[in-house]
């Protein structure tokens, strides 16, 4: 069933995310940067950051449809989704688990991706 909004016109849903046997419940999309350097004047005021490793990082709990596997990808392995915007893209997982309950099994992935972002 498609949402109905009436009132302000909010963005809603998870946008284009795309995960093959998975239905998304909560999606966060960070962009963090594994190494940065901070250079300081000689009063040790900051005067710029060097950022050397961005990411995009993606933790995300699916419900787990009949077509999924109920194991989580282990550390290091490769995931193909789409994220919110963009297109199929390869990530790596980090920390990924299943939660097996009376209900609905779900999977929590943690994974990120290198990428080539601009900074000025």
């Amino acid at each position: 069933m498609a949402a109905i909004q009436k009132g302000t016109t909010i963005k809603i849903s998870f946008g284009s995310f795309a995960y093959t046997g998975y239905v998304a419940e909560d999606v966060t999309i960070s962009y963090p940067n594994g190494n940065v350097e901070v250079l300081r004047d000689a009063d040790g005021a900051t005067m710029t950051k060097i950022l050397m490793d961005p990411s995009m990082k993606i933790d995300a709990t699916v419900l787990i449809l009949t077509t999924g596997s109920i194991d989580p990808p282990i550390d290091g392995a490769t995931v193909g989704l789409i994220p919110a915007t963009g297109s199929l893209t390869s990530f790596m997982s980090l920390g990924s688990t299943a939660r097996h309950v009376a209900g609905a099994t779900r999977l929590s992935l943690s994974l990120i991706k290198e990428t080539s972002m601009t900074y000025s």
